[in-house]
């Protein structure tokens, strides 16, 4: 069947991480075909979500160069208020071939006609001149608008007595042991991430946030205890980052990827992208004395889907400019396990990445540099890297205290083996550039050798706490261990980075209808303090955000 595409680890898991995640209700409606061999459904998952912040602007954390997304909203204002429907139709004929076709549309009324700049300050100092959001901007942020996800057809193929599973198309394969995010996982750069639509609707689930890529799966089941997998990758795809000017970006040009200025008199010009062709292959073995757990071996080379510098300021003895830069030719080597521990489903991977983008300065002239190529398509610092996960998830039987629920915990690792290539712009504690980050490496911003951070998910459950309604409250809380990761979107939050969110949860069964209603409130910090000699605060991480607590109200439904 097309499903076995996935790897997973059982009912009990897949279980208890929906209840810990949360997701919109869903209703498959099946079309009726006239003939018992192909089958048909249906089904569209509406959602709508109003964010409203919370607190002022800390005086610190404003200042030119991220007052339009500060201003974007203020205490007590909207920040966004957004329709979401999303469709996905299935065909399968006989369990022996079918298609699937999905596609998402949006609609926020609250997105501002123009910028919000402060026109305090110099009108030079504006990263949107004329105050005129991008095209891409206005259409993925306030449409209306839409765009087809998943188009693919998949095949099961009987081969003797082997089965080779094939899918070809538009799709998301993320095989790995992950359960809250990828960027330790070996699926790293597997597939893009849609970043704009985690952060404008919150609840969308996994198969919205994803963003499907052109390519041929294959899973191919040689024995009962051998499986190979394999994996072409026929066009490149950048994941999509928060906006800058907008209240979920930290700074106006920081991850502003269509914005037309980086800074005063620093125009933003086409992104250095990867390339189609990435490739991958796997083996799952699940041999008998394991008892049902796998081990699965893996390797891939790809291109990075999300930039390595999402602002790489290229000087040529002329006007700066600037440029999105997605790092090539990353090699990895991954093993991974999955298993049980008494009521427990465990997940483990590690993988070994050569030619990894590493975090980096953000600039880059062609003038002669120790220590840094003269390639004027110059992809930053790069380096071997060490990356593992540690994934736990457990259904919760009833209690006094609730009645059922779901815990959800991961583990992320990140170590630097060795700096390979422009050993001059990396900004990390390996630099060779003296005085860089001699102290104090978190709060510059420097990557450190090693960085872990760990995250829990905890969702207790009151079925029928009123007649046909079940109340849950989600909690997820974040927080950095130790470190700086060395590595470009590693995964690992930094050192004292922290995020939490809790909510109460109301799924109201009418007919066969359900309405999901959720108040969810979300608060991040970090690491703040002042370097030596310094006069003014210096903020780490999700410090960034520390003023932009915030309230969600969420209503969906499907049909």
């Amino acid at each position: 069947m097309e499903e076995s595409q996935s790897v997973r680890r059982g009912a009990g898991a897949a279980l208890a991480v929906a209840l810990a995640v949360g997701s919109a209700p869903t209703l498959a409606f099946t079309i009726d075909s006239g003939s018992s061999d192909v089958t048909m459904s249906l089904d569209t998952t509406v959602r709508y979500n109003a964010i409203q912040r919370l607190e002022r602007r800390e005086k610190g954390l404003y200042s030119a160069a991220n007052d339009e997304s500060q201003r974007f909203a203020d205490k007590g204002d909207l920040a966004l208020s957004r329709l979401d429907i999303f469709s996905e139709f299935d065909l399968n004929v006989r369990n022996l071939v079918g298609a699937r076709i999905s596609a998402a549309a949006w609609y926020d009324t609250n997105f501002p006609n123009k910028v919000n700049r402060d026109k305090s300050l110099p009108a030079a100092q504006a990263n949107f001149p004329g105050g005129r959001w991008p095209d891409q901007t206005e259409r993925y942020y306030e449409g209306p608008s839409g765009e087809f996800m998943d188009v693919f057809g998949w095949a099961n193929i009987n081969i003797g007595s082997t089965t080779l599973n094939v899918k070809a198309g538009r799709f998301v394969w993320l095989p790995g042991e992950f359960l809250i995010s990828n960027g330790s996982s070996f699926t790293y750069g597997m597939a893009p991430n849609d970043g704009l639509k985690t952060s404008l609707s919150p609840g969308a689930s996994a198969k919205e946030t994803g963003l499907p890529i052109g390519q041929l799966g294959l899973i191919w089941q040689l024995t009962p205890e051998l499986t190979l997998m394999g994996q072409y990758v026929a066009e490149f795809r950048a994941s999509r980052l928060d906006e800058g000017g907008t209240f979920f970006s930290a700074a106006d040009g920081g991850n502003a990827l269509h914005a037309p200025f980086l800074a005063a008199g620093v125009p933003r010009r086409d992104a250095r992208e990867g390339d189609r062709g990435d490739v991958g292959v796997g083996i799952k073995w699940m041999p008998d004395m394991l008892k049902g757990d796998a081990v699965s071996f893996w390797y891939r080379k790809f291109d990075d889907k999300n930039p390595s510098w999402a602002n790489q300021v290229f000087i040529n003895g002329g006007v700066p400019e600037a440029h999105a830069v997605y790092a090539k030719d990353i090699e990895l080597y991954g093993l991974t396990y999955n298993g049980g521990w008494g009521a427990w489903s465990i997940g483990a991977e590690v993988n070994y990445r050569k030619n990894m983008p590493l975090a980096s300065t953000g600039q880059y002239s062609n003038l002669p540099i120790p220590g840094m190529s003269r390639d004027l398509s110059l992809y930053g610092a790069r380096g071997n890297t060490w990356h593992a996960l540690l994934s736990a998830v457990s259904t919760l039987n009833h209690n006094m205290l609730f009645d059922s629920g779901s815990l959800v915990m991961q583990l992320d690792y990140m170590r630097l083996d060795k700096v390979t290539d422009n050993k001059a712009l990396f900004n990390g504690d390996m630099s060779d550039v003296a005085g860089r980050c001699e102290n104090n490496e978190v709060l510059r911003g420097c990557g450190t050798r090693d960085a872990l951070s760990a995250a829990v998910n905890f969702t207790p459950t009151w079925q029928q706490a009123l007649p046909s309604v079940d109340i849950s409250m989600p909690m997820l809380f974040m927080y950095g261990l130790k470190g700086n990761p060395a590595a470009a979107n590693a995964g690992v939050l930094p050192k004292e980075s922290w995020q939490f969110r809790i909510g109460a949860r109301l799924e109201y069964l009418s007919g066969a209808y359900k309405h999901q209603f959720e108040l969810t409130y979300g608060t991040r910090d970090g690491k703040k303090g002042k370097l030596p000699g310094a006069a003014v605060n210096s903020y780490s991480g999700l410090a960034n955000f520390r003023d932009r607590d915030y309230i969600n109200f969420t209503y969906s439904t499907a049909f």
